[in-house]
């Protein structure tokens, strides 16, 4: 899946012109004047969003943000507005910020620039921004409208079909295309569009919509309305629909990284949440490491992994944002392995494979100008990731449940699940009731499989070890390096080298994994010939057999047939600082009957039951 970069340049009347489709960005009469009369007019809005706890729009053709800008401002005017306003947008050819803040019309400058300072990095994928302390959302799709239409997950209240003209830029309004993306309307749902071509119009009404042409905004005669009043019911559509009440109390089963991650992310939603843990402390089982490296996983095909860990590196930067004691996201160099990697990471870089990189997430660099940005000459270049890092992993576990207002009972083991009266209850190992609540999420690694009955998740351990070295070890290396294993060189002069992987029925002995770790710093830095270690972290890896997480809402089966309502998230594996936070929003937008920020085949991909669909 490949974008491009969107192009913008001025017409002869002094409007914003695409030079890849020859069309306007907007009618010559006024954008945001047409904006308000086509999209918010035509859908009866802000009326049919008052009143509401939440309502979402959709737009294929995102362009300037205009629609949005003139959403956004509409609702905040609005006294009676939804609880939540939720948008997704669809654009293959993305501009940059500068140029939303730079067209804007004069009446959404103020919406312009605050878009234009949250704009993401332009690489394919769903970006989300947040505005309003999280009340109203933007879900960019940066890919083929095509793509998305497969992709996109959940329901809509309102479609604003706004590519460019049909006959300038026909994939826009491919029929299949429409019915896809309308295959997504919820009842009495809407839409309204400039456009009113025959064979769209046809399109919008074989998907269900009664469609009517009204009178247009400006020189344009006419415009098109409808509504979504299907003579048989979507089954793809009423899948999306959950009947489930919002949970208010919640109880989390680990207090980790990911537990943790879903605490806050529940009691910022005004859940009470308990957290449970069979440890003294927050983080004292994998998460108790001191410092550890956050990069997304690049590769040449945008496999599943490069997705999710570019997805979940986007929503841990803002999450640290909020804790700039406990992060160093500067950048993170990572070397080549040996000359054919290096040489297969300029092929990508040559022929844009699988996209593009922008230089605000991934270049190329040499070793000469790795030392400049590490202190430190690697054996080799490297690929440098802008905005990746590290983060002190265990003190912002424990800050983020301190600061969330969560309830913590530590030195306390969960020996089983089971549902009464519609409340999860977790009990003891003597079967007496710890705490009870509307939904629960085991985030306990391995053990999660035991909490669940009927329910096989093939997760393994693998322990991990990293040496510890004294000081004075890689004194001039600033902040992380990684290829052949990692090195990392803290701002409070912490010094880790590794990580061994190690299965649980061959374990190396404490020289065996120290030697190992120092090999890797050799392959790294050869310069360096010695290193003592003054000790090692030590934990266990939770993995599942396609090393993806395991993220989500469980499905009854088996023996646990009352499911409805527990959710589980872990199998991170190495990987668990970038993952966590991409986790807990995944959940709970599942609770809350949310647009998910993922799109559909990776919520899949990481989907609990993907392991019981193989089984049967």
């Amino acid at each position: 899946m490949t974008i491009a970069q969107g192009k913008i340049s001025l017409d002869d009347w002094g409007c914003a012109y695409s030079p890849e489709f020859g069309d306007v960005y907007a009618s010559k009469d006024g954008a945001y004047e047409q904006s308000r009369f086509v999209f918010l007019g035509g859908n009866r809005l802000p009326e049919r969003w008052q009143g509401k706890a939440q309502f979402t729009i959709v737009e294929n053709g995102f362009g300037l943000g205009t629609n949005f800008l003139t959403t956004l401002k509409a609702w905040r005017e609005d006294p009676k507005r939804s609880g939540k306003l939720f948008y997704l947008a669809i654009e293959g050819f993305p501009l940059q910020g500068t140029d939303i803040k730079t067209f804007a019309s004069s009446a959404l400058r103020a919406e312009a620039e605050e878009l234009a300072y949250k704009w993401p990095t332009v690489t394919p994928g769903v970006h989300r921004l947040t505005f309003d302390g999280g009340r109203v959302v933007l879900d960019l799709y940066f890919m083929p409208a095509s793509a998305a239409a497969k992709k996109l997950p959940g329901a809509f209240d309102a479609f604003y079909p706004d590519g460019f003209s049909p006959k300038k830029n026909p994939e826009m309004w491919e029929p299949r295309l429409l019915k896809a993306i309308c295959s997504h309307a919820k009842e009495d749902a809407t839409l309204a569009t400039w456009c009113v071509a025959s064979a769209v119009r046809k399109a919008f009404n074989e998907a269900g919509f009664t469609i009517q042409k009204v009178p247009g905004f400006g020189h344009k005669s006419e415009m098109t309305v409808g509504r979504f009043e299907p003579k048989f019911k979507h089954r793809r559509s009423t899948a999306f629909l959950s009947t489930a009440n919002e949970p208010q109390t919640a109880i989390v089963i680990g207090a980790g990284l990911a537990g943790s991650a879903v605490a806050c992310e529940l009691a910022s939603r005004g859940v009470k949440v308990q957290v449970i843990d069979a440890g003294p402390v927050g983080a004292s089982g994998a998460s108790a490491l001191r410092w550890g490296v956050v990069h997304a996983q690049p590769s040449g095909d945008d496999n599943q992994l490069f997705r999710l860990t570019r997805s979940g590196l986007e929503k841990l930067q803002e999450e640290l944002s909020s804790y700039p004691e406990l992060v160093r996201t500067s950048g993170l160099f990572q070397m080549a392995r040996d000359e054919g990697e290096l040489q297969k990471w300029q092929q990508w870089f040559a022929q844009s494979k699988p996209f593009a990189f922008p230089n605000d997430f991934l270049r190329l660099m040499s070793a000469e100008e790795a030392k400049s940005k590490i202190g430190l000459k690697p054996r080799l270049g490297g690929l440098w990731h802008e905005g990746a890092g590290i983060v002190a992993v265990a003190e912002w576990v424990r800050a983020r449940l301190n600061r969330s207002g969560t309830s913590l009972l530590l030195n306390t083991r969960v020996g089983s699940l089971s549902k009464h009266d519609q409340k999860w209850q977790a009990k003891d190992a003597f079967r007496q009731i710890i705490a009870e609540a509307d939904v629960v999420v085991v985030c306990c690694a391995a053990e999660t499989a035991n909490l669940l009955p009927g329910i096989e998740l093939p997760l393994t351990r693998w322990k991990g070890r990293l040496s510890l070295l004294c000081d004075g070890a890689l004194a001039d290396l600033k902040g992380a390096v990684t290829g052949p294993g990692y090195a990392i060189h803290s701002p409070d002069s912490w010094i880790g080298v590794g990580a061994t992987y190690e299965s649980s029925d061959k374990q190396m002995s404490p020289q065996e994994a120290h030697l190992k770790n120092l090999s890797h710093l050799k392959d790294l830095f050869p310069q360096l010939s010695h290193a003592d270690a003054a000790g090692f972290y030590e934990g266990f890896r939770c993995v599942a057999p396609d090393r993806l997480p395991v993220v989500g809402q469980v499905s009854a089966t088996g023996d646990f047939q009352n499911a409805s309502g527990i959710y589980v998230s872990c199998a991170m594996g190495s990987r668990g600082t970038v993952f966590n936070e991409l986790a807990a929003k995944v959940i709970a937008a599942q609770m809350f009957n949310e647009p998910i920020p993922l799109e559909a085949d990776l919520l899949r991909a990481i989907d609990p039951s993907r392991f019981l669909k193989k089984s049967r």
